[in-house]
This record gives structure tokens, sequence and C-alpha cells, in this order.
């Protein structure tokens, strides 16, 4: 997942995690064995939180709730966390300057590299880095000699995006639809320093649910247009129902590994939680059960973080109930106005 931003949400930390996350499945039993992965841009959202989970006996599901609920609050905070993530920028075709000069294209963060890194130049879809004279660089943990292509990540073939180190920073190239843009993360982001923690409903056993997987006839494409307005497609191989508050519902489901992800929003969304939450169950059991708990419904990054970018909920899983169950919104300590106004938007296109 999420799950796009102006850095390397690393896998976990962002894009290598989630790409080992990605593996297909090995039993033949399960309905989603030989389904796809979601695609890349859905995934990277959905899998890079601490949502997956074995499942756990019903009597421990409250301890285990409260320790998952832990670690993803550690997992947010981690040097390569989400909150590091501090820019977001959309390459233009041709050259595009890059460094901490105010006058750059791409505006890196005050005394976190030179004032002029160098030249990123998008040419038919390909991406270039000429680094300026006398600025050292690493690419993938390699000294950066004369011009390098930057790839994208390729999940097909499991490889994460090329990784520029310069500086205290770290970049790489992103895809959000069919534009291209360049991540940056920093450890030293005021969004990490800042972060004033995660608010939760209290755990409620009524909220963990016992659905029914309904397998489409051949898995669907679904169109996901994420917060920027770009459109994903991602693969769904089918729907789970339940029922809450007396009504029986269907969530569309995305193929995430062995687990199913879901994209949500329902009746608390702009008073008690954020516009979007995600949520992971198992593959269904042997009967085409799946165990949906909200109490680990959980937000994107784009709740706390607006350098990152996150799919919109598909229209059947904006529920009309309200779910007072999982994360609630995010509520910053103070007002950072370079959160507010993110450098890297001001090429964004939108």
């Amino acid at each position: 997942m999420i799950a796009r931003s102006f850095v390397s949400v690393s896998p976990s930390a962002f894009l290598s995690a989630f790409i080992s996350t990605l593996s297909s499945l090995s039993s033949l039993t399960s309905p989603l064995a030989a389904l796809p992965p979601l695609a890349a841009a859905l995934s990277i959202a959905l899998l890079t939180s601490t949502a997956a989970s074995a499942a756990e006996p019903p009597g421990d599901a409250t301890a285990a709730t409260e320790a998952w609920r832990t670690k993803r609050a550690a997992d947010l905070v981690k040097p390569d966390g989400w909150l590091t993530v501090a820019g977001l920028s959309f390459l233009q075709p041709g050259v595009n300057t890059i460094g901490t000069d105010p006058a750059s294209d791409i505006v890196l963060p005050a005394n976190a590299a030179p004032a002029t890194v160098g030249r990123l130049t998008l040419e038919q879809g390909r991406v270039w880095l000429d680094l300026a004279s006398g600025v050292q660089a690493k690419a993938n943990d390699q000294a950066v000699t004369g011009r390098t292509e930057l790839r994208l990540a390729n999940s097909a073939e499991r490889r994460p995006a090329d990784r520029i180190a310069v500086g205290r920073v770290i970049f790489h190239l992103h895809h959000s639809g069919d534009r291209v843009a360049v991540r940056l993360r920093d450890p030293e982001s005021p969004l990490l320093k800042h972060f004033a923690g995660l608010r939760w409903f209290p755990i409620d056993p009524a909220w963990r649910i016992t659905g029914r997987f309904v397998p489409y006839d051949a898995p669907r494409t679904v169109t996901v247009q994420n917060v920027l307005g770009d459109t994903e497609d991602s693969i769904s191989p089918g729907e789970v129902e339940f029922t809450a508050n007396g009504q029986t519902l269907r969530l569309v489901a995305f193929k995430a590994g062995e687990r199913l992800s879901f994209v949500f929003r329902d009746a608390t969304a702009g008073v008690d939680t954020y516009r979007i939450r995600f949520l992971s169950a198992d593959a269904p059991d042997a009967n085409g059960q799946v165990t949906l708990d909200f109490n680990r419904a959980y937000n994107p990054p784009c709740a706390y973080n607006p350098y990152t970018t996150c799919p919109l909920p598909p229209p059947q899983n904006r529920l009309k109930i309200a779910i007072a169950a999982g994360e609630k919104n995010y509520v910053a300590q103070h007002s950072d106005t370079s959160a507010a106004t993110p450098e890297g938007t001001k090429r964004a296109g939108r």
C-alpha cells in the first residue's frame, strides 16, 4: 500500500518490502491462489502498513489487537516509516533541476543536500540523472559516476525503484497513474519530529465479524482513483458479504499476497475518522469464511502525510453505516506550514 510521495517509503519501508510481500500463494486450495497481485499503486498503499498478521484464536483477539496497534504506531516512526516521506514532485518532459535552491524544479529540504544536486531528464518515459559538478551521490548504495538511468519499481520482476542518496535524503521515481513523480525521504522530516500519535476507538468484539467470500466468475479489473485524481487498475478476486447493524453489506476485496485488502469509508468519515480507511484480512478458509476485524481498520499514509498518495474507496465500499471501530482521524500537535503546502506540489500539474 497502501501506497505516492516524494520519497521511497521503504518497503514497509516502502517499495522493497511491498514487493517481497507480493509473493504468490503456494496453496492450491485457496480461492485466491491463481490470481495475480494487486496493481502496484494500490498494493504499495495497503502493504506498507502493519496490517498483515496471522489470525489469532478469538480468546486472544483483544490482546493481539492491542499489540498490533502498538506495533503500527512504532512502525510509523521508524527511519523508513511513512513519516519520513518529505516531498512529492511530478516530472515534466525534458530537464528538471533538483536541489535545495528554491529556484529548483524539485526543491529539497533546506540544508539537506547541495543547493544544486543536478538534473533529472524525462525522455520518452525514461529518466536520467546528471549530477552537478562535485556532487557525490549513491544509487542503490553504489557511487554514481556519469549519467545514470533511474528505473521505476517493477512488481513483475520484484524489483524496487532505484534509490538515490545525496546529503541526508533519499529519492526515487514513482508512478501515479501515467505520471512520473519523484519521492523524497528525509530522516529529519518535521512530520516525524512532531508526530502526535494514533487515536483508536475502544476494542469492541462486536466489530470482529465473520463474512462470506463471494468470488467473481473471473477476477475483475477495478479502476481505482487516488487522492490526486490519477487512476490505477487493480485486480479484485471477489467481494466479502457481511452483516452489520442489521444490514447485509458487501466490500470489494483486493488480493494482497496471501491476504485480502479493502479500501473503504463509512458514516464516521469526516467526523471521527479519516475519509479513507484500510482493512486487511486472512484469505477465505475452506468454507469461504472471512474474518473482518474492524478494530484493526487503519488510516492510509495520506491521513498523516500530504506527500503521499492513496487510493480512494471504490463506490461500493463507501458504506452508509457508521463503523465506530479501528483508527480515528489523526490530530496533529501543531500547524506545520511545510506540511500544509508541500513544496513538490508546485509542479504536480493538478
